[in-house]
C-alpha cells in the first residue's frame, strides 16, 4: 500500500516538473535575431567606470561579452559562464567579491549565457563585495 502511494507521488512529481519545464520554455524571453548594439558599463572595485559598446549578432549577453577580446574571463558552470574577470579586474573568493550583472540598474535573474539581448540595451557589470 505504501509502495503504491510512493509511486503515485513520484509520478505526479514527474508530471508537474514536465509541465513547469514546458511553461518555462514557452514563455522564457527569446533572443532577438540580427545585428545589434549593446552598451556595457563596467564598474570597477575602486568606483572607476568604463563603457564598452558591443556590436554583435549574438543572441545572449555571455556570447556577446565573449566576442569582445579580453573583456571577460571566467569558467563554465552549471548555468553557463561564471564571470571571474572583467576588464582585467578579477573577483576573489578571499576578498569575497563577485561580478554582478544588472540591466539599466535593475536585477538580472539569469546568468550571462541565459540573458537574451536586444538592440539598444544597457547592462552593467559591477564588482560587488559581501
Amino acid at each position: 500500500m505504501k509502495s503504491k502511494k510512493l509511486w503515485l507521488g513520484l509520478g505526479a512529481l514527474v508530471i508537474v516538473a514536465a509541465v513547469l519545464l514546458l511553461v518555462y520554455r514557452t514563455f522564457a524571453p527569446k533572443p532577438v535575431e540580427g545585428a545589434k548594439t549593446v552598451t556595457v558599463e563596467i564598474v570597477h572595485g575602486d568606483g572607476s567606470t568604463r563603457t564598452v559598446e558591443l556590436h554583435t549578432d549574438a543572441g545572449y549577453l555571455g556570447e556577446a561579452l565573449d566576442q569582445e577580446e579580453g573583456l571577460v574571463e571566467g569558467e563554465e558552470g552549471p548555468y553557463g559562464l561564471y564571470i571571474k574577470t572583467v576588464d582585467g579586474e578579477t573577483a576573489s573568493d578571499a576578498d569575497r567579491t563577485w561580478w554582478c550583472i544588472t540591466k539599466d540598474g535593475g536585477e538580472v535573474t539569469t546568468s550571462a549565457d541565459l540573458t537574451p539581448i536586444a538592440d539598444g540595451e544597457h547592462y552593467e557589470l559591477t564588482l560587488m563585495g559581501y
